[in-house]
């Protein structure tokens, strides 16, 4: 079934669906320019008593429509990702303000060095894709030395000059198959060409250009931190809440790393620096000291995530009673597939449950979700 799970759980409740638009985001933007001086407003904090002021309001504009006084209506949130740690962190703030939430794949713990990140992207794709991806990146980073433009050229990236640019970009084209739940059209591409003799390189930079830039319509453009300065740039304003709150530094791990070892601490501290100038700093310590991390005390929240999914290892991922946790186990569930199926991609995340490779292990999720919402709402 192709659709959003929250709508289908909305038929089924008998409910409407609002969808907020996050402060900044859009067209709901206090500014006309992004400078650092005018994004000081932008924060998950912030964004929480808009939806609590906007709940107040809605229920009270509903009340008035309808001519019925003092009702309170039994409200539920969603989200995926971070939207789905505002999710669990506004029924943590305002539990007298929701039933309960169901957070997907919701990245509530702030990490300062992520390597994780990386480590799941090995595991993911298994040890001989891992080992092929492995290889890749030492050539690639051998060839940067003796030739640096046209090895970045081979990837239509001369723009990034910064070379951290360019390997975050090509690290991000890796993961993404995995996060998103295409992890064959990557690796069967990469393993063939090993065996075949092929040079890999050339197999990755063709995966990248038809798959990653033009498949799934990523621009080369928004990885170079020289276009970030612009102040009308809307990349500016995901970077400044990484920057400021919750950092997830997808750096490359000591040992037996995917990435390239260039995508280190520094490079994500002078893309802060380079992006909005001297004292801008990741707060990951007051972020999960103000939300608990993994270790979030609320109650009546949903944690779902998918076992590809580098990003789950940020998320909850144990369980109690009052706060249940599921790894949908499968060979490409990613990314919100509770809530999008698979496979999905970043720009357009749609994907269908019947196209998971464990599409029962999707429905089991789903059922044990819909008796959380059950009972929750029962008791509200």
């Amino acid at each position: 079934m192709k659709e959003r799970e929250g709508l289908v759980l909305a038929k089924k409740y008998g409910a409407a669906v609002v969808s907020l638009e996050h402060r900044y985001y859009g067209k709901s933007s206090p500014f006309k320019s992004l400078t650092t001086e005018n994004l000081k407003y932008l924060s998950s904090k912030q964004a929480l008593f808009d939806l609590a002021a906007f709940r107040q309001h809605y229920q009270e504009s509903l009340n008035a429509k309808l001519n019925r006084p003092n009702v309170d209506s039994p409200w539920f949130v969603f989200g995926i990702s971070y939207a789905g740690a505002l999710s669990a962190w506004f029924r943590l703030k305002f539990p007298h303000l929701t039933c309960g939430s169901i957070a997907s794949s919701a990245v509530v713990h702030a990490i300062y060095n992520f390597t994780e990140f990386d480590n799941q992207v090995g595991e993911s794709a298994g040890p001989e894709c891992k080992s092929v991806l492995q290889e890749i990146t030492q050539l690639v980073d051998k060839s940067l030395a003796i030739n640096n433009e046209e090895t970045k050229a081979l990837f239509d990236a001369t723009e990034l000059k910064i070379d951290g640019d360019f390997l975050y970009f090509l690290a991000d084209a890796a993961a993404t198959a995995f996060q998103y739940g295409n992890p064959d059209m990557l690796c069967d591409s990469l393993i063939k060409a090993k065996k075949g003799g092929e040079d890999l390189v050339k197999t990755y930079a063709t995966y990248v250009k038809e798959n990653y830039v033009e498949g799934f319509g990523v621009s080369v453009a928004s990885y170079n931190q020289e276009r970030l300065k612009n102040t009308s740039n809307a990349d500016r304003m995901w970077l400044f809440q990484v920057c400021t709150e919750v950092a997830y530094f997808q750096v490359a791990p000591a040992n037996d790393s995917v990435r390239s070892s260039g995508v280190n601490t520094s490079y994500h501290l002078n893309l802060c620096k380079n992006g909005f100038g001297n004292g801008i700093y990741p707060d990951v310590d007051g972020t999960n000291l103000y939300y608990g991390g993994k270790k979030i005390a609320g109650s009546k929240i949903v944690f779902a995530n998918g076992s590809q999914d580098p990003w789950r290892h940020a998320s909850k991922q144990t369980s109690s009673p009052d706060m249940p946790s599921y790894i949908i186990a499968c060979h490409n569930c990613g990314h919100g597939t509770d809530m999008r199926g698979c496979p999905q991609s970043p720009l357009v995340p749609e994907g269908d449950a019947k196209n998971c490779s464990s599409y029962d292990e999707v429905l089991k999720v789903r059922n044990e979700m819909m008796k959380h919402m059950d009972l929750w709402l029962s008791q509200c």
